[in-house]
């Protein structure tokens, strides 16, 4: 995506936050106020910001009308203050944007900021500038970095197997979250969810660190590397090297992986939302194997095991909780 991806990467970030706060409290003269103040700061805070605007509503969600997109380098056109309603009026449709806002944004982050992507239970093969070969899970999402000392890519959600061409001269890394992953030339696999990073190796060697620290000795062929993102545990598994990216034949191979992060991936091949009720049943280590390619069949045989159960609002709409 070029040189600057995480600048870029940035001030999207702050401006989708900056959409759903205005979403969800509208109204608020301070936010708005602050809002103003922050769109004045710099001509790339403005561009973020249309560009959010602009992406939102070719998904759907919003007018399309950007009064951001109307704004010049140096100058702010007020936008429109939305008129205070009543009290429960406003908290029914506070929750009801919050929720529809927590089930796209990841869908409009991927839009914004990256170069290649899936849908829901899509499987592709991306070919890099370099030959090398990237498998994308359901529900994935990259940017490609590419310049003369180096090579990058960034995982912005979901799952990649990598088959990286070997160049001596200029690494490959993979950066998930606060975790890179750097090599020359193998094939691996990087897993992204909201509690963990993982990294497993199915041939060659790699070299794991978090803002630039190695956080174990060098991968290879079989061995797995599970970081939390929110409590730092680094946790190393040994894996058969052939279970590894197994679903680009369709099955999830899982070895003490968390309740929470197979729904997440098992979300990814379902339309619509997938709710966990009781957040206690992420914490729950599972091992097994599901089939992707009846995923509804895959989650209700994951809750039983935990003496949960599915309940289907809609089509769209699926919900996990204790029986």
């Amino acid at each position: 995506m070029g040189a600057s991806t995480r600048e870029q990467g940035d001030e999207i970030e702050r401006a989708m936050e900056w959409l759903l706060r205005r979403e969800t409290e509208p109204g608020n003269a301070s936010l708005e106020g602050d809002f103003q103040r922050w769109l004045a700061q710099s001509e790339a805070n403005r561009t973020a910001y249309a560009s959010v605007l602009s992406t939102w509503a070719e998904l759907g969600k919003l007018p399309t009308a950007s009064p951001a997109g109307e704004q010049t380098a140096g100058r702010v056109v007020p936008l429109p203050v939305r008129k205070p309603h009543r009290a429960r009026w406003f908290a029914a449709a506070a929750v009801a944007a919050a929720c529809m806002l927590f089930v796209a944004f990841p869908m409009l982050q991927k839009h914004l900021m990256a170069d290649y992507t899936t849908g829901v239970a899509e499987l592709r093969e991306v070919v890099l500038p370099d030959g090398s070969v990237v498998d994308l899970d359901a529900g994935s999402a990259i940017a490609v970095d590419y310049g003369e000392g180096d090579r990058r890519v960034t995982l912005l959600t979901g799952r990649a197997f990598f088959r990286v061409t070997r160049d001596t001269q200029r690494p490959f890394s993979v950066l998930a979250g606060d975790v890179s992953v750097v090599v020359t030339g193998t094939s691996f696999e990087v897993g992204k969810t909201e509690s963990t990073v993982d990294v497993a190796v199915q041939s060659g060697s790699v070299e794991v660190l978090r803002n630039g620290r190695r956080l174990s000795d060098a991968l290879a062929m079989g061995d797995r590397l599970v970081v939390g993102r929110n409590d730092k545990s680094v946790r190393p598994e040994r894996t058969a090297p052939e279970s590894i990216a197994s679903w680009r034949s369709r099955r999830l191979v899982v070895v003490d992986s968390s309740f929470g992060d197979i729904v997440e991936t098992l979300g990814r091949h379902l339309p619509g939302a997938l709710v966990v009720a009781d957040r206690s049943l992420n914490r729950q280590a599972i091992t097994g194997v599901f089939d992707l390619t009846q995923p509804v069949d895959a989650l209700r045989t994951l809750a039983a095991s935990q003496n949960a159960t599915v309940t289907e609002v809609t089509p769209y709409l699926l919900i996990v909780s204790r029986r």
